[in-house]
């Protein structure tokens, strides 16, 4: 039997986003970077591709391409404060600290939401050593704010 174009391709971007998948666990930014790429040329996009996408491009340093990516992820899941968080991050790294500190303040508000993505940026806020990811983005929120013009 003989497989389908489509087939061929959905299998190629689910490799590609696997293949992704480890090279970011291995902060192997760069590979992981163009293994999501080629998934997304593939077809196999989603939410978790830019959003993983733009961490590794936030990390090399590439921080158009990772407001890009952020800014796809904040379009589908706009009341999720973590893309708003990270998008902050690429905006006060290009120096549009305004533009940083309007969206980590609407991450601070999200975060404050009682559900089930916020208990778990508070899991991963706490094991790095912060009370909850509310009190992290706000430390960085400070940090913008004293580098205002």
């Amino acid at each position: 039997m003989e497989k389908s174009i489509t087939t061929d391709t959905t299998s190629a971007g689910l490799k590609a986003y696997s293949d992704g998948l480890k090279f970011d666990a291995k902060s192997k930014h760069q590979e992981a970077v163009d293994s999501f790429t080629r998934a997304i040329k593939y077809g196999y996009a989603n939410t978790d591709i830019y959003l993983r996408r733009g961490c590794s491009s936030q990390l090399l340093q590439n921080h158009q391409l990772a407001i890009n990516d952020f800014s796809r992820v904040i379009n589908s899941r706009p009341d999720d404060c973590y893309p708003l968080f990270m998008i902050s991050v690429s905006k006060y790294r290009i120096g549009d600290i305004k533009g940083a500190i309007k969206d980590i303040q609407i991450a601070i508000i999200l975060s404050l939401v009682d559900n089930e993505t916020n208990d778990e940026y508070r899991e991963k806020a706490w094991r790095l050593g912060f009370g909850t990811h509310t009190v992290l983005y706000e430390a960085y929120l400070n940090n913008f704010r004293r580098n205002v013009d």
